[in-house]
């Protein structure tokens, strides 16, 4: 019977320890392990001792899965595997924080590559960089470019 009890009280240990160590599943297996031979010890007691072990392992292990589960955000490993809740509202979410009437008002602006276009590149455009594609075919650096369209998020360019 203690080798039951100690069975058990180590495959606690070791779903706790599952919780907050970061092991592949490797240790839940072991305390599966460790469980099912305190039971099978148990019922090798007595029926009467492997019910009480059964009933212990049925109502403990939720419970520790569930305190586990309410815990580990708060902890150091926690804290950095799960991500912080978002801080901005869900109307914002997601956008890239630049208007697309900001890109419009530069159709039909001419500037100059400062990198290749391959197809993108950067290009300067009344003073300001941005992040520019050619319609497909190189542009080197330096050279007179005219803004033609918006595609999304994209400024499309072609050569003067």
């Amino acid at each position: 019977m203690t080798y039951a009890i100690i069975l058990l009280l180590v495959g606690v240990a070791l779903i706790i320890m599952e919780m907050f160590i970061p092991s592949a599943g490797i240790l839940g297996i072991l305390a599966t392990g460790a469980i099912i031979g305190s039971l099978v010890l148990a019922f090798q007691e007595g029926e009467g001792v492997g019910l009480i072990f059964l009933g212990a392992t049925v109502i403990a292990v939720p419970i520790l899965l569930v305190l586990g589960l309410k815990v580990f955000p708060r902890t150091p490993i926690g804290r950095r595997i799960i991500l912080p809740p978002a801080n901005e509202p869900a109307s914002v979410r997601g956008q890239a924080g630049v208007s697309m009437e900001d890109y419009r008002t530069l159709v039909g602006k001419s500037g100059r590559s400062v990198t290749p276009l391959r197809p993108s590149g950067i290009a300067e455009i009344e003073g300001e960089r941005y992040s520019v594609v050619s319609e497909g075919e190189l542009i080197k650096d330096g050279i007179e470019v005219v803004v033609v369209e918006i595609q999304g998020n994209s400024i499309v360019v072609e050569e003067l």
